[in-house]
């Protein structure tokens, strides 16, 4: 996949506005949906022709525009005629391209997990980075502080003067070109909407990565990241549990899934991993299972809950063998058997079967297998919910 990073694309703030063509277009401008939609577009290995036309069902004749514009004059993506959409403005400026184009777009990009997280880069603005989570908190702080809050914050007078006249500021990219504005007060602002010190929780590769008191935990060589954790001891650890309001402070209560009563354990020790996108599952007998891998990272040692959720339609579950590999080398866990269960497939499933000596961090596999070759039907994506302990 070819990506690029949009270092003029920022956050605006997007008031209620007439269903109009234009009213759509600035709605989703510089917004977390609108680069969603930019992301999918650019995907070009992805969003082909046919992909736009069946799974995101545009319309064949915006579909087919919006790749030709994509792929530049050669039609083939990844060269350098390449034209990748930078705006909402350039997409919506594709001809048969209009409010219901736009929001199929948004929707599925929406769905299919091409928002920007809240941790990933918007772009550097004098010199100074924001995430996208970052530029959320500047620009409520700066349309809503008081000049004496502006004031605490570090933020010159001048410059105080020159956000209050500009308010409501739309974007950082906005704030940053406004008088008086500079690196200084961008850092100062950042710095006043910084969220508390940290819990743990961040990726790392080493313990070097992560702030004082924090061990980075949970990585399968393999993998070679894990997470940032508090090891220290907690009170209220291994005590008995129904729910996690049984629980102290950051403890949450596992093994429920396990044993007759769960614990109480660190709240670092449950943790949920996607995956995302569609992926068709066809009427054809298959001698071998669909493979989709996730990794598990950032746990403990040892696996003791292990729930799988699944966002999965199919026209004849009978037909259907679904189960889990474990990174651990262990036969496959039968999650779903259609040849000796009956009726619909279940959202959620408890797995009992993962052995709870091996290790939880790894390489997991969701296998999907149609025995009969009967039905059809799409993956929308899976989680794994784990919960893990120290062996």
């Amino acid at each position: 996949m070819r990506t690029r990073l949009l270092l003029g694309l920022v956050i605006a703030l997007a008031g209620c506005t007439a269903p109009t063509e234009d009213a759509a277009t600035a709605a989703l401008e510089r917004t977390r949906e609108g680069y969603a939609i930019l992301r999918l577009l650019n995907d070009g290995e992805t969003a082909t022709l046919a992909f736009l036309d069946d799974d995101v069902a545009l319309d064949r004749r915006a579909a087919t525009n919006l790749v030709n514009h994509r792929d530049g004059w050669d039609g083939v993506f990844g060269t350098a005629d390449d034209d990748l959409f930078d705006s909402i403005a350039e997409v919506d400026a594709v001809s048969y391209v209009g409010t219901s184009a736009l929001e199929k777009l948004r929707r599925f990009a929406v769905e299919n997990d091409y928002l920007p997280g809240d941790d990933e880069l918007l772009g550097r603005y004098d010199g100074v980075d924001f995430t996208w989570s970052e530029a959320e908190r500047v620009l409520e702080f700066v349309n809503g502080a008081s000049e004496a809050e502006l004031a605490e914050a570090s933020v010159p007078s001048r410059a105080i003067t020159s956000i209050v006249e500009a308010r409501p500021i739309a974007s950082v990219e906005q704030l940053a070109g406004l008088y008086w504005v500079g690196t200084a007060t961008l850092e100062h602002l950042l710095d006043a909407v910084a969220e508390p010190g940290p819990v743990g929780g961040e990726i790392c590769e080493a313990t070097t990565d992560c702030a004082e008191g924090l061990r980075c935990t949970g990585r399968p060589p393999e993998y070679g990241y894990g997470k940032c954790r508090d090891q220290s001891s907690r009170p209220g650890v291994q005590e008995p549990c129904d729910v996690d309001a049984d629980c102290g402070e950051r403890l949450v209560c596992i093994g429920q899934t396990v044993y007759e009563q769960g614990y109480c354990a660190d709240d670092w020790m449950r943790d949920t991993f996607s995956v995302g996108g569609v992926t068709g599952l066809p009427a054809v007998a298959m001698t071998e299972p669909m493979a989709f891998p996730i990794w598990v990272y950032g746990q403990a040692s040892v696996p003791e809950d292990i729930i799988v959720t699944l966002d999965i339609t199919h026209s004849d579950p009978s037909s259907l063998w679904i189960g889990l590999q474990p990174p651990t080398g262990q036969e496959p866990v039968t999650l779903w058997d259609g040849a000796t269960t009956s009726g619909p497939l279940p959202r959620r499933i408890v797995d009992r079967a993962i052995y709870r000596d091996d290790a939880v961090n790894g390489r997991y596999e969701l296998l999907i297998q149609n025995v009969g070759g009967r039905g059809e039907g799409e993956l929308r994506g899976f989680s794994l919910e784990i919960t893990s302990r120290w062996d």
